[in-house]
C-alpha cells in the first residue's frame, strides 16, 4: 500500500510537471515577442552600463591629458621667457664682444706702435753704444777687431799686453752689460763691469770655490781668467740668440758683438 501511494504521488508529480511545462510552453508561445524584447532590453542595459563605465574612464584620461597639456603649455611659456632673456643676453654679449674686438684691435695697434718705437729706440741706442764703444776691424788681419782702439784677440792672448787685455775686456763687459739691459735679456752669467777689473759670475755650474771669475789676466789665476772670457762669450751668444742670430765661432768675441750691433742697427 505504501509503494502504491508513493507511485501514485510520483505519477501525480509528473502529471503536474507536465502540466506546468505545457503552461510554460503555451505562455512562451503566446508571449514570446515580449520576452525577447525584455531580454534584449536587459542586454542593452548591460551594454549601456559598460559603455558608460568606458566613457567615464575616457573622461578621466581626457582630464589627465588636459592637465598634462596645461603643464606643458606652462613650461613652454616659461621656456619662451627664458629663451627671450637668453636671446637678449646673447645680443648684449655680441655687442660687448664687438666692442671688445674694437678695443683689442686698438690695443694691438698700440702695441705694434710701441714695438716699433722700442725697435727704433733700440736702433738709436745701439748706434750710440757703437759710438761709445766703437768696434773696428784691423786692416790686413782676418777677424781681428779692436774696441775703442784697443785690440782684443780671439781667445789666444799669448804675446799681448795684459793691461791692455784687461782694458779691452772691461770695455767689452760694459758693452755686453748695457746691451743686456736695453734688449731686456737677463744674462745666465751676470756681468759686473768695473773698468779693467771687470768680472763675471757663474751661478749655475756645480763646482767649489768662488763663482766670480776675473776678466783681466794680470795677477789672476789664468784658468779662471780663461773661464771668465768663455762665460763672457757665452753671454754674447745669449744676446745674439735673443735676436735670432747664429754664432759661428764662440771664441770670436768682438766679431760676434759687431755682428749683433750691425743687426740691431739695421733691423732693430
Amino acid at each position: 500500500m505504501k509503494l502504491d501511494k508513493i507511485e501514485k504521488s510520483i505519477l501525480d508529480a509528473e502529471s503536474h510537471r507536465h502540466k506546468k511545462e505545457l503552461e510554460i510552453t503555451n505562455f512562451l508561445l503566446s508571449h514570446g515577442p515580449a520576452l525577447k524584447s525584455l531580454i534584449r532590453t536587459q542586454q542593452e542595459n548591460v551594454w549601456l552600463d559598460y559603455q558608460r563605465a568606458a566613457l567615464a574612464t575616457e573622461h578621466g584620461r581626457l582630464e589627465n591629458t588636459r592637465h598634462r597639456r596645461d603643464e606643458l603649455l606652462s613650461k613652454l611659456e616659461l621656456r619662451k621667457v627664458e629663451l627671450n632673456v637668453a636671446s637678449e643676453k646673447l645680443q648684449q654679449g655680441v655687442a660687448t664682444l664687438d666692442s671688445y674686438k674694437v678695443e683689442i684691435d686698438r690695443k694691438r695697434e698700440a702695441d705694434r706702435d710701441v714695438v716699433r718705437e722700442i725697435s727704433a729706440q733700440r736702433r738709436r741706442i745701439c748706434g750710440d753704444l757703437e759710438k761709445i764703444y766703437p768696434i773696428e776691424a784691423i786692416v790686413g788681419r782676418t777677424l781681428a777687431f779692436s774696441i775703442r782702439g784697443i785690440e782684443l784677440p780671439n781667445t789666444t792672448y799669448d804675446g799681448y799686453d795684459e793691461d791692455l787685455l784687461g782694458t779691452a775686456l772691461g770695455y767689452t763687459a760694459h758693452l755686453v752689460y748695457l746691451l743686456s739691459f736695453y734688449l731686456g735679456v737677463k744674462l745666465r752669467y751676470p756681468v759686473y763691469p768695473s773698468g779693467s777689473r771687470s768680472y763675471i759670475e757663474d751661478p749655475v755650474s756645480v763646482f767649489q770655490g768662488s763663482r766670480t771669475f776675473p776678466l783681466w789676466p794680470r795677477g789672476s789665476v789664468y784658468y779662471r781668467f780663461e773661464y771668465g772670457v768663455f762665460l763672457l762669450n757665452k753671454s754674447i751668444e745669449q744676446l745674439m740668440n735673443s735676436q735670432s742670430l747664429l754664432v759661428i765661432d764662440l771664441r770670436h768675441t768682438l766679431p760676434n758683438l759687431k755682428c749683433l750691433l750691425l743687426s740691431m742697427e739695421s733691423h732693430g
